[in-house]
């Protein structure tokens, strides 16, 4: 029997990766694991620590796993590291892969909409401002966002993240050059604004997105609702109906009132099952059925 750890069993993503897992339709063994815990050889194991405790465990279990999916963005930039979103380019895992990261969890709803676009527009710029929910920062910041007197309370915070020294968030950063990684678009520009919102689950962003040619509204939609896991929908959808789905929702689709080439529209998801849970256990199901 396949053995998959979970490390940082007991996080907000830890916790909701094991309720994922239970629809892994391959056989396998779960084996749960506190980030100080000692871990014993796995198949696989799935990362849900902070960038630190990633690279000290990678360091630990390289030579003891398999295969490692990693959730934080401490391995998401290396060139030698594929970023993956299965729906979009599993095929960036090879037999002789050994560590993988999982993106962003606001970049992946940007970029679940932009690829099914790429087979027939040249996209050249995207603009993005998010709507971010407070289980987006963990199990300490829904603990402060309930207590009273909470900075999140009713309330938009338009920083998340690290400010830098280019005045960009490292969430913002996050959002520009994943995206170009995952759609392996290195020159596609990237404008975005990261907010945190008082909203407890599912991520939302406005996204603003240009391309060479003229978009087809009725093209757009069709690429869309045929893409796995992507729906669109002529009806408002908000986070409300998003949190618990699998599916990225995508609504107030409309083209630009000047250039035909620039489209305007809505997204939301559940940040800590597309963004974050749902993408690891999609990961390890491909593992699973094409290495292990």
């Amino acid at each position: 029997m396949k053995t998959v750890g979970i490390i940082g069993a007991n996080g907000l993503v830890g916790r909701t990766l094991q309720q994922e897992f239970k629809k892994i339709t391959v056989p396998f063994e779960t084996k749960l694991f506190g980030r100080n815990d000692d871990i014993s050889a796995l198949d696989a194991a799935v990362l849900c620590t902070d960038n630190p405790d990633s690279a000290a465990l990678y360091e630990k279990l390289k030579d003891r796993v398999r295969f490692l999916v990693d959730m934080s963005s401490q391995f998401r930039l290396n060139k030698n590291v594929p970023l993956v979103i299965p729906e979009i380019n599993s095929d960036a895992i090879t037999a002789q892969t050994r560590l993988i990261a999982s993106p962003n969890c606001t970049t992946t709803g940007l970029v679940m909409t932009m690829a099914p676009l790429m087979a027939h527009y040249h996209l050249t710029e995207a603009f993005f401002c998010s709507y971010q929910a407070i289980s987006g920062g963990g199990k300490k910041l829904l603990e402060d966002f309930r207590t009273p007197g909470s900075l999140y309370a009713n309330n938009c915070v338009p920083l998340i993240g690290s400010v830098q020294d280019n005045g960009y968030s490292s969430e913002e950063l996050k959002g520009i050059y994943e995206t170009r990684k995952i759609l392996r678009l290195p020159r596609v520009k990237v404008y975005p604004h990261t907010v945190r919102v008082a909203v407890e689950n599912a991520h939302s962003l406005g996204v603003t997105l240009k391309a060479e040619e003229a978009f087809d509204l009725q093209q757009v939609k069709t690429l869309w609702n045929t893409f796995p896991n992507l729906t669109y929908s002529d009806a408002i959808v908000t986070p409300k109906e998003a949190s618990g789905r699998e599916e990225t929702f995508v609504c107030r689709l409309r083209q630009d009132a000047e250039e035909p080439n620039v489209i305007h529209y809505f997204v939301t998801f559940d940040n800590l099952l597309k963004g974050a849970a749902m993408n690891g256990r999609q990961i390890v199901q491909f593992l699973l059925e094409n290495f292990l």
